[in-house]
C-alpha cells in the first residue's frame, strides 16, 4: 500500500511540474494554478498519514494512583491523584487526574488531566479516557504521538485554499459582460 501510495505521490508530482510548464503566463493564473495548490495539499495530507502511520504511537495504559509508567524510554508519568465529581445518584459528572512526568534531560512537568482538556509534553499527547474507584482509584490514560498532524492540516488547508481559489477563478472566467 505503501508503495502504491509513493507512485501516486510521484506521479502527482510528475503531472503538477509539466501542467506548470505548459501553463506558464499570467492570464488566469488563479485558476491555473489553484489545482496544483490542491495537489500540493493532498501530497502533504499523504505524508501526514505516512508519518503517522510508520513512526507515529498510541497505546492506553492503565494507572493506578500513586503508582508510575514509563511511556517511552526517556518519560516517566506518575499519577499523583484522581478526582471524581458525582451527582445525587452516584454517576460522575466530573472527573480529572493530577499528573507528573519526568523527560530525561528536561525539568520534570506536572498537569491535570480531564476530558475535553488533554495534556501536551515532548511530542506527546494524553487524553483520559475513564476513572475508576472502586476498588481502587484508576485511570484509563491513552497516550499518543502523531508526527504528520502538523503535515495533514497544513495539506488540508492548501487544498481548502486551492479549491476556493479554483472556484473564484472559474466564476471570474464564466463572467460575460453585457
Amino acid at each position: 500500500m505503501i508503495g502504491l501510495l509513493t507512485l501516486l505521490a510521484v506521479n502527482t508530482i510528475f503531472c503538477t511540474v509539466e501542467s506548470l510548464m505548459k501553463k506558464i503566463g499570467m492570464k488566469n493564473l488563479i485558476l491555473k494554478l489553484s489545482p496544483q495548490i490542491m495537489h500540493i495539499g493532498v501530497l502533504l495530507i499523504m505524508l501526514g498519514h505516512l508519518l503517522t502511520a510508520s513512526i507515529g504511537f498510541k497505546t492506553d495504559l492503565l494507572i493506578k494512583k500513586g503508582e508510575e509508567k514509563t511511556i517511552s524510554d526517556k518519560i516517566t508519568l506518575y499519577l499523583k491523584d484522581i478526582n471524581i465529581q458525582t451527582d445525587e445518584n452516584g454517576y460522575y459528572t466530573d472527573w480529572e487526574a493530577e499528573l507528573t512526568w519526568n523527560d530525561v534531560g528536561k525539568k520534570p512537568g506536572k498537569g491535570i488531566l480531564r476530558p475535553v482538556h488533554p495534556l501536551y509534553f515532548s511530542g506527546f499527547g494524553l487524553y483520559i479516557q475513564s476513572v475508576e474507584t472502586d476498588p481502587e482509584a484508576t485511570a484509563l490514560i491513552r497516550v499518543c504521538r502523531d508526527p504528520g498532524a502538523v503535515w495533514a492540516l497544513i495539506g488540508g488547508i492548501l487544498l481548502s485554499i486551492g479549491g476556493a481559489c479554483f472556484i473564484y477563478g472559474k466564476s471570474r472566467s464564466n463572467r460575460t459582460t453585457f
